[in-house]
């Protein structure tokens, strides 16, 4: 109930107190009018509100994030009664304001088409429409509002991959044991070949060789390619709501963009996702980085494990890695620590670090990370 509602029957029920006790007509009369105004602008509100058709059109599917999105839609009613004011709500991709309330005037029996633009400030998958409208008469006693009934559509916010070169790979690193191993797999001998000066007597086939009475050595497949890891940090970040959508959004462009950088060089690629729905993505060529932009769009902050315990399982599983990318928003000295151990091991490692307020002991952690090795670079919130 509206204040000017309020105050409405207030004043009605003072005037009939006042005509009962004095007998003057003259606040009768007032109380009519009152009661008048109130009935017409309940009828204005309610035949305006129920009349109202909004359609809204222009709305693409799937967007950048930072992008606008223009929307168009029209508004018409069949209300011959004045109204103040027809309010359209609508729902928008933003995680922080969700819904946008947008006052319109149309005369009736015309359509009229209203622009709207609509910014997508973070990655995500949304619903976009008209959620709900309202009139209020022109007395502004009632405001009434309805469901319209249409269907919202989804918008799909995609992050940006952030601008990172290539990691590179040497054809011999292959995991953690060797800083370099030889670029033929023991394990997949292929075929054999003469004795040639320089072969290890570790590849001669002896049973062979007797029969044969020479000398012919083991050939092996070449080794595929080593991939890269890259693995983001899905913890949930602990600040505003704004700072923690932007976090978010540049641990995942970070590895979109990482990912990006090694597919378009040749390398395999594969991206494990620890959230409480667990997947991970791989990709062999540029025409699989969009798998990581969508599964990058919908994956949720909500890791039930912590990014030390991520990074220490993921390093005992290295087996055929040849770089790791590690992204997250929060730098420890565990997880500084686990980087290291990644780059001794022999995984050429790069560390982003997704923040906009670097204290004094990060920046002596990110100086430690550099005099081992390990490629540092920070992700600005945006």
């Amino acid at each position: 109930m509206s204040a000017r509602l309020t105050g409405a029957l207030v004043a009605m029920a003072a005037l009939l107190a006042a005509g009962l006790s004095t007998g003057a007509r003259v606040y009768y009369l007032l109380l009519i009018l009152l009661a008048a105004m109130l009935l017409l602008g309940l009828a204005s509100a309610l035949w305006t509100v129920f009349t109202l058709r909004v359609e809204m059109k222009g709305v693409r599917p799937r967007v950048k994030r930072g992008e606008t999105l223009m929307t168009v839609f029209t508004v018409r009613h069949a209300s011959l009664l004045p109204v103040a004011s027809v309010r359209v709500q609508l729902s928008v991709p933003s995680s922080l304001l969700p819904e946008q309330e947008i006052s319109v005037c149309t005369p009736p029996f015309v359509a009229r088409s209203f622009r709207h633009r609509v910014p997508c400030p973070h990655r995500g998958v949304y619903e976009a429409g008209v959620t709900r409208v309202a009139a209020r008469d022109m007395f502004g006693f009632f405001s009434i509002s309805r469901r319209p009934g249409g269907k919202l559509l989804r918008v799909e916010v995609v992050p940006n991959p952030a601008p990172a070169s290539e990691l590179p790979l040497a054809a011999s690193d292959v995991g953690p044991e060797f800083f370099a191993r030889a670029a033929e797999d023991n394990a997949s001998p292929s075929d054999i070949r003469a004795w040639q000066e320089g072969d290890s007597l570790k590849k001669v086939h002896w049973k062979l060789s007797m029969r044969r009475r020479e000398v012919v050595v083991r050939t092996y497949e070449e080794s595929a390619r080593p991939d890269t890891l890259i693995i983001p940090d899905l913890s949930s970040v602990t600040a505003l709501k704004d700072r923690q959508l932007s976090a978010e959004d540049a641990v995942c462009e970070a590895c979109l963009g990482a990912a990006k950088a090694q597919l378009e060089a040749g390398d395999p690629v594969r991206m494990p996702l620890t959230s409480a729905e667990p997947s991970e993505v791989s990709g062999h060529f540029p025409a699989d980085l969009p798998a990581f932009a969508d599964a990058l769009m919908r994956v949720r902050f909500d890791s039930p494990y912590a990014y030390e315990q991520v990074l220490a399982l993921m390093l005992a599983r290295m087996q055929r890695t040849g770089g790791a990318v590690l992204a997250t928003a929060r730098l420890t000295t565990r997880v500084a620590d686990l980087a290291m151990r990644m780059q001794r091991s022999g995984i050429r490692t790069r560390l982003v670090w997704a923040t906009d307020d670097p204290r004094e002991e990060s920046l002596e952690m990110l100086e430690r990370l550099k005099m081992e090795g390990v490629e540092v670079q920070r992700a600005e919130l945006g």
